[in-house]
């Protein structure tokens, strides 16, 4: 790989602690980029003749490969924060990616469970056959389910990043002020309160033969459980419950968020819950809450319902 490659993924990767995954994309985004120029003659990177035409002429290629408007987006930004870098260092007078315009993916809203539907999706681990037998919720649940259950209970219980969750360890968890510490986008680390429900999911697991060997919160024989393990297990137990086709971890940290903001909280609060750096962010989920009364509006209202 180019060596100014690899020093910005240094850069990112220890200067601006960026998790391991931003990284893997920033890498996958920039040595696909360094290998398109290559084949239409450029040096590298760092050559002086890359213009902003070369960048869009990138970004036509992506969308002739059939890449979607999001994927475009992300490969972009990439490369603008690449050039900056380059500049930044010397190696390049102006970024020639500053004035590559980037395609804006459609916004769209993001799917919500209603309360019904998250209930029976914790619901749905909470009874198992197989294993050793404990009892959570009333009901007898196996020792992975006991496990699995922690998982969901977490997600909607606390908004937790996929990230965020796979990372924890069991000393993050301080069950006597029942509060859990996570790491965050940028390394940064936030104190999160948890419910009794995911309390109580989290006390049954951690007693059970099944949690983690290690000092991973969640783990199997082979070690603490990857992303892609714990993405299932949301799938699965949508899949278990019956609610719609799409539903996947991020499903349940946006609907701990519109459900909180339903229920009253403060949008400040659920930003620092949520970890989000600008309250912009959050603010998306005030059209789900006005959605929610526009439903019960129409539902309710006399002449709403006047035909």
């Amino acid at each position: 790989m180019d060596k100014t490659v690899g020093d910005f993924l240094r850069h990112i990767a220890v200067g601006k602690n960026f998790s391991e995954h931003t990284v893997r994309n920033y890498a996958l985004d920039v040595r696909q980029f360094v290998g398109f120029i290559s084949s239409k003659g450029f040096s590298g990177p760092a050559d002086p003749s890359l213009t902003s035409r070369t960048i869009r002429a990138f970004g036509a290629d992506l969308h002739r490969r059939g890449m979607s408007a999001a994927t475009i987006e992300r490969k972009l930004c990439s490369l603008r924060s690449f050039f900056k870098y380059l500049v930044r260092e010397g190696f390049l007078p102006t970024n020639p990616a500053a004035g590559a315009p980037i395609p804006k993916k459609p916004r769209r809203r993001p799917r919500v469970l209603d309360v019904d539907e998250a209930y029976a999706l914790m619901e749905s681990a909470s009874a198992g056959r197989h294993g050793n037998p404990a009892v959570l919720g009333g009901k007898i649940a196996s020792p992975t389910n006991l496990r699995d259950r922690a998982i969901l209970e977490l997600f909607y219980g606390c908004g937790m990043r996929i990230s965020e969750l796979q990372g924890l360890n069991r000393d993050d968890y301080d069950a006597g002020s029942r509060v859990i510490r996570v790491m965050g986008k940028g390394r940064t680390e936030r104190i999160l309160p948890v419910g009794s429900k995911a309390h109580e999911a989290l006390e049954v697991y951690l007693s059970s033969e099944e949690s983690a060997p290690s000092g991973a919160m969640f783990g199997s024989k082979k070690g603490r459980l990857t992303v892609r393990s714990i993405y299932n297990v949301v799938i699965k137990y949508a899949r278990k419950a019956g609610v719609p086709a799409g539903v996947h971890p991020h499903t349940l940290r946006h609907s701990f968020a519109t459900h909180m903001l339903n229920g009253g909280a403060d949008l400040r609060a659920i930003q620092e819950l949520l970890g989000h750096s600008s309250l912009a962010t959050t603010q998306k989920y005030t059209h789900l809450g006005i959605d929610h009364l526009m439903k019960a509006y129409d539902k309710a209202h006399p002449h709403a319902r006047r035909k």
